[in-house]
């Protein structure tokens, strides 16, 4: 499980941040033990004041590090509540692994979670300019760094987003109903261990979004595409009888 503070909503990750760059490794330098120091180029500063080169103590990389970009953070494995490409260690510390000549969108300065460094994909030497999780960042901080203005009529700002998660809602009822996905219920019909976590998965970030957690377009269409793949393998399990047993380690 991860510690606490680890996973947290994509509000919470915005309002901690204080320093976030898009940085590019540009060397890496072993440490005592397991870490490493690595260097990284700044090549677009978003908030705060980082640094031409920032420096973080991370570790060496392994086999079961994650070096994706979640096809552009397009992928519903990333939107996820728990998801991102950052994972604990066995001690519970959040110390990553970088690759050289890769880029990252970089949280520093806050307490680090899983999307604290994504790696950004770089198209013709340029930062690829069709990230998703990029373009959130970007566009949360330029709201945030923007003078408040009054609203003149709270009901109407906040109705276009009434709209667009009410709209959500009944796209995801198309594919597969919220209580079609409750963990206890799939379970005790002894379903198979990978759909009851997949299915769990997709409920809680349904949940979160219905919630009234600000969720951007792309988590919304990833959540809905997921829908309608957990539907399928729903259809799939009952029409094979809808009881198999759950496997032995």
């Amino acid at each position: 499980m991860a510690p606490a503070g680890q996973v947290v909503s994509l509000e919470a990750q915005m309002r901690l941040a204080t320093d976030v760059a898009v940085g590019q490794v540009i060397g890496a330098t072993p440490l005592d033990g397991t870490d490493v120091e690595y260097r990284l180029l700044t090549l677009e500063p978003l908030a705060g004041q980082p640094d031409a080169v920032l420096t973080v103590i991370g570790r060496a990389a392994n086999r079961r590090d994650t070096e994706t970009t979640f096809h552009a953070h397009r992928d519903f494995a990333f939107w996820a509540p728990d998801g991102g490409r950052a994972m604990h260690n066995a001690d519970c510390t959040m110390r990553q692994a970088f690759l050289v000549g890769s880029s990252y969108l970089i949280f520093a300065g806050t307490p680090i979670t899983r999307r604290s460094v994504e790696q950004i994909a770089m198209v013709d030497g340029m930062i690829d300019p069709d990230d998703q999780w990029l373009r959130y960042v970007r566009e949360q901080l330029r709201q945030r760094a923007a003078p408040q203005r009054a609203a003149t009529s709270s009901s109407e700002a906040q109705r276009p987003e009434y709209e667009r998660i009410g709209r959500f809602i009944y796209a995801f009822h198309r594919f597969v109903l919220r209580d079609d996905l409750d963990r206890k219920t799939l379970a005790a019909h002894h379903a198979p261990t990978d759909l009851v976590l997949r299915a769990g998965r997709l409920a809680d970030a349904f949940d979160q979004i219905v919630a009234g957690n600000a969720a951007p377009d792309a988590a919304l269409g990833a959540t809905l595409a997921e829908a309608r793949a957990v539907d399928t393998l729903l259809a799939a399990w009952k029409a094979d009888g809808g009881a198999r047993q759950l496997p032995v380690d």
